[in-house]
């Protein structure tokens, strides 16, 4: 894992938060083109996410296999 991976999720977690702040208070406003940019904003930070997990699932398993090492006997 490496920094710019952290980052990555950091920042979409912390947009995540943010985007659920302003969905909150769109709905008390009863404002519906906010709630669906918010949701939207939140579906997005979401798929990001998921994204970067993938990335350090795959970095992961890359350095396993550099470990790995065969039985020759």
């Amino acid at each position: 894992m490496n920094v710019k991976t952290v980052a990555k999720f950091a920042g979409s977690a912390l947009g995540a938060g943010s985007a659920a702040r302003s969905f909150a208070k769109a709905k008390r406003e009863s404002d519906r083109l906010r709630m669906v940019d918010a949701l939207l904003s939140v579906a997005s930070a979401a798929v990001t996410i998921a994204i970067v997990v993938r990335e350090m699932r795959a970095g992961d398993e890359a350095e396993t296999q550099l470990i790995d090492i065969e039985d020759r006997s």
